[in-house]
């Protein structure tokens, strides 16, 4: 995949459509890094307000195993698709990156293909959680009575942009593989994009 630019997309002039989808494609991918970002940030504050609470005022804060939790899922789920973008998977790349490029390509397909086998079921699962969330208005047992949907849907929204991202590498990397587009081996640079 083309490296993004710093603000999560390719420059606008002379672009296909499908570049242009992949720039949209990764300004969500970079609001969902955001946002899980700032769940991260918001369940620090949710703990350490607990803490602090328990150990100075002998208080509680409410619902903090749930608060946390469903921050939790957003802050793991949601930035999926901006780490698939990045090709920021788990790899085993000693072995990799001793093939020739003309290997790797198909190694690129293999790996996305696996991954989309394994994706499908838990995104399927999700839609189910967050339909049932949505249209039962179940809330969680608690003082503050926090419905469910929320941390459910996040989940959903996650899943379907990381699907989304994975069906787009699967494109380009068969692409690659067949010649329609250039190969070459990419460089994991955790910080791109993040300007």
């Amino acid at each position: 995949m083309g490296p993004l630019n710093t603000n999560g997309a390719a420059p606008e002039k002379g672009r296909s459509t499908y570049a242009k989808v992949r720039g949209l494609m990764g300004r969500v991918e970079k609001l969902f890094l955001d946002l899980g970002a700032l769940a991260i940030i918001l369940f620090c504050i949710y703990i350490c307000t607990g803490i602090i609470l328990r150990t100075f005022f002998a208080s509680q804060v409410p619902d903090e195993v749930v608060v946390v939790g469903e921050l939790m899922v957003a802050a793991l789920i949601l930035p999926l698709g901006f780490v698939a973008a990045d090709r920021g998977f788990i790899a085993v790349e000693l072995l990799t990156n001793s093939m020739p490029a003309s290997v790797q390509k198909w190694l690129n397909v293999l790996a996305v293909s696996v991954g989309l086998l394994a994706t499908m079921p838990i995104a399927y699962a999700a839609y189910h959680a967050a339909e049932v969330a949505l249209t039962s208005g179940n809330y969680f047992f608690g003082l503050l009575s926090l419905p469910e949907w929320p941390g459910r849907l996040a989940f959903f929204l996650g899943y379907v942009v990381f699907v989304l991202r994975l069906l787009d590498l699967l494109v380009h990397d068969l692409l690659v593989g067949f010649g329609v587009l250039s190969y070459e081996p990419e460089e994991h640079d955790l910080t791109k994009g993040l300007d």
